[in-house]
């Protein structure tokens, strides 16, 4: 059975079905779907009797809020639904990311996305962030969620050389022609050097 693949605006606006399996979610940019990312993915396909939801975005966000630190996109959208998919993940929802989108509070967006239909498990990173100026981390999204009777998952960061492993440290990688390298922290070969990449500001996680 393929993924399914939703607009986040029909996700937040279409009655579930009486006999719809509730959600075990994740959400984030995924960018090159690297070791880190992975845990969250197998997480949710291991739940039995849930379906395994990747909330993510069209764009990288930051291509958005701050163009000028963007680096480019390790994987495009069309590679990292693909490897979802392969994973096991049946839905995926994709948020356009605007202007307009940036200025939800991230309490706001997170009622959206449980109030939606019924959800499992929402599985996070442990330095996930969401909202207006990021003002929503995840022991906040936590506090809501088990008010609510839900489980909040936080998973542990993923190490690699003493580090932890991030999009950042990929896009490092691949700049520096460090090919293995990058491989290694994604967990798969690296299967065309992104065209774009550049190298600027490398501080921060994803």
């Amino acid at each position: 059975m393929s993924m399914r693949v939703l607009e986040w605006e029909d996700f937040i606006t279409q009655k579930p079905d009486a006999e719809d399996r509730p959600l075990a979610i994740t959400i984030g940019v995924f960018d090159g779907v690297h070791r880190g990312h992975t845990v969250l993915l197998e997480r949710i396909v291991s739940l039995e009797g849930a379906l395994p939801t990747v909330v993510t975005f069209r764009q990288n966000p930051l291509a958005v809020l701050r163009p000028q630190e963007f680096l480019g996109d390790i994987f495009t959208l069309e590679q990292k639904l693909r490897i979802f998919e392969e994973m096991g993940v049946a839905q995926a929802v994709l948020i356009y990311f605007s202007e307009n989108f940036s200025k939800i509070n991230g309490r706001d967006f997170v009622d959206l996305l449980l109030k939606s239909r019924p959800v499992k498990i929402l599985a996070l990173g442990p330095n996930f962030r969401c909202g207006y100026r990021m003002d929503t981390g995840v022991h906040e999204i936590r506090a809501r969620t088990l008010a609510a009777g839900l489980e909040t998952w936080i998973a542990c960061p993923v190490m690699e050389g003493g580090r932890p492993v991030s999009s950042s440290r990929v896009r490092q990688a691949i700049a520096a022609g460090a090919f293995e390298e990058a491989a290694l922290l994604l967990g798969r070969p690296l299967e065309a050097v992104p065209k774009k990449l550049r190298v600027c500001d490398t501080a921060g996680g994803g």
